[in-house]
């Protein structure tokens, strides 16, 4: 690949990590407003705040297929267009074409998702940690800025349907930054059936695959709860919506420079258990953090809340990049990384979904969110077993 072509390569990566976080980041914030103009139930607010979860685990498992079919280059030119026409549509009609255009930008995110670690792995190789640490990043910081700014920017642009609207514009630059890199794409070559069947065997029986499949959902659930409800939470604790919006970027924006600071550690680290157990106890002692303070009613006191956010922040900030790492560099072969990142990231993402329901369903029918809250601070004690054995300096066995 030359040069130019790489430089391409790598700012569309730098777009498709714009675009992967914001359309999701939006809602919390923005969902009393949504609520309001939509005339939404309950069901049908943890509808639209869990559905996007669920399409990703849904969505994950056909990104081996279109990599088989169509290869790298049209697979990820594919949905991104997808990606694009689901943005524009979901913010201009009532409900249901907001949820038909949710669900299609949560299938588009998820196979964008998959496509992400082979993409590194196809042209990052000798840096597939750092690069991997990098787009992790700007995960962050994209989901954090549109946290922290989406009530603002619907009072200045006069509404939430322009907010969503403005998560289109990463779309378009992603696709304008990668037809370049398409057109010099190399031909695709078809993965026989037998191969792929044999690589994705070697996959399902590997205890490793099975480990970070595991240490990923609990890790995605716990960011998910935090990205889709600790706004709403604030709320019924009596914090106005903006500063909740605010609270929510502020949480997800502390941990940033520390991810920034773990790229070199984690491309260089053989074994990640010890990191990745000392992440998912940060996260577990955030959220027990604010139970307690739920509990007692004390979510005012603002130097407990901000120790909290910086707990789950510190925490998660370090587990999503250490598990993506883990996909990228667990495989053996180019096939079984695919195979991987959408077994994982599949079955995971459909955890997290499930899990991000049932907490708002649970939550929104009790007196306060505290016993929801201590129980994903639990469910992340058990992902620190999962995350010592998936960190472990182990690759599966090529076939």
């Amino acid at each position: 690949m030359s040069k130019r072509t790489a430089l391409f390569a790598f700012m569309a990566l730098v777009f498709i990590a714009l675009v992967l976080r914001p359309p999701l980041a939006a809602v919390g914030p923005l969902l009393q407003e949504i609520t309001y103009s939509l005339k939404l139930d309950a069901s049908q607010q943890s509808l639209l705040t869990s559905i996007p979860v669920f399409c990703f685990g849904i969505g994950a498992f056909l990104s081996p297929w279109l990599m088989r079919r169509f290869g790298l280059n049209t697979s990820m030119l594919m949905v991104l267009l997808l990606l694009l026409i689901a943005l524009l549509a979901r913010a201009l009609f009532g409900f249901e074409l907001l949820l038909i255009g949710t669900v299609f930008v949560g299938l588009a995110i998820a196979i964008t998702n998959v496509l992400l670690p082979t993409l590194v792995r196809v042209d990052f190789a000798e840096r597939a940690s750092l690069v991997t640490s990098v787009y992790t990043t700007i995960l962050a910081i994209s989901a954090s800025g549109m946290a922290a700014t989406a009530v603002p920017l619907s009072h200045s642009l006069g509404g939430w349907r322009f907010v969503l609207l403005l998560t289109a514009i990463p779309a378009a630059l992603a696709i304008m930054f990668w037809l370049p890199r398409f057109r010099a794409g190399q031909s695709h070559v078809p993965v026989t059936a037998a191969s792929a069947k044999s690589e994705s065997r070697a996959v399902y029986r590997s205890p490793i695959a099975w480990a970070i499949l595991g240490y990923f959902g609990l890790q995605s659930l716990g960011f998910y709860v935090v990205l889709g409800w600790l706004p709403t939470i604030l709320i019924d604790a009596s914090m106005t919506p903006e500063a909740a919006g605010a609270f929510l970027g502020l949480a997800t924006a502390i941990g940033i420079p520390s991810g920034l600071a773990l790229a070199p550690v984690i491309s260089k680290l053989r074994s990640l258990s010890l990191l990745a157990v000392l992440a998912s106890a940060l996260t577990a002692a955030g959220f027990a953090l604010i139970a307690w303070l739920l509990a007692n009613d004390m979510v005012n006191n603002e130097f407990l809340l901000v120790t909290a956010a910086a707990l789950i922040a510190f925490g998660q900030s370090a587990n999503f990049p250490i598990s993506l790492s883990l996909i990228a560099t667990r495989a053996s072969t180019q096939a079984q990384t695919t195979t991987l990142s959408a077994f994982s990231q599949g079955w995971g993402y459909l955890i997290a979904g499930v899990g991000t329901f049932a907490f708002g369903a649970i939550g929104s029918h009790m007196p306060n969110w505290s016993v929801v809250v201590f129980a994903i601070a639990a469910l992340s004690v058990g992902q620190m077993a999962l995350a010592a054995f998936a960190g472990r300096n182990r690759k599966i066995a090529a076939q």
